[in-house]
């Protein structure tokens, strides 16, 4: 008996290869098409829905990357860069709130990543906890010192916390 399972399982891997391909090139919404192929194929394939959300949020596409990249979560809890994707496509959406649990989560799983420090900061800062930004810009900028963005944005928070007397 031919096992149709597999054979979907082995089509979702080679859309999901030809997808990063395209999005290597920087071809995103191509990429897509196949990502979606991918996913159609296997809905477990959790990598082309990453691959997928990385996609949209290159295209500004942000309530399609944050339903992919929550599909992906279905699929693994323990990819770092998965949840700070899913943290950022929250914040391009203008909502902060929801992307805090998720940037915590990427921090907990990866906290070596200077750009979860740093997304931590961004979200600390919109919520008004400057206090907490500077300490998540400082952790950053100490995990990768040459960032200068991590250092202008540190002297921002700090001007921000003179200017409330904090």
């Amino acid at each position: 008996m031919f096992d149709f399972r597999h054979e979907k399982k082995e089509a979702a891997v080679n859309y999901n290869q030809a997808g990063a391909l395209r999005m290597r090139r920087g071809e995103y919404r191509e990429a897509s098409f196949y990502l979606l192929s991918a996913v159609v194929c296997d809905p477990d394939c959790w990598p082309a829905f990453f691959n997928l959300g990385n996609c949209w949020l290159k295209i500004g596409e942000y309530q399609a990357a944050i339903w992919a990249y929550e599909q992906a979560v279905r699929g693994t809890d323990d990819y770092a860069p998965l949840f700070l994707n899913l943290g950022i496509a929250h914040c391009h959406a203008g909502q902060v709130t929801q992307a805090l649990p998720y940037l915590e989560q990427a921090w907990r799983l990866d906290p070596h990543r200077a750009a979860c420090a740093a997304a931590l900061g961004y979200v600390c800062y919109k919520l008004d906890e400057l206090g907490l930004a500077w300490h998540w810009y400082a952790k950053a900028l100490q995990l990768e010192p040459s960032k200068l963005d991590y250092k202008t944005s540190m002297q921002y928070i700090s001007e921000l916390i003179s200017v409330a007397g904090m």
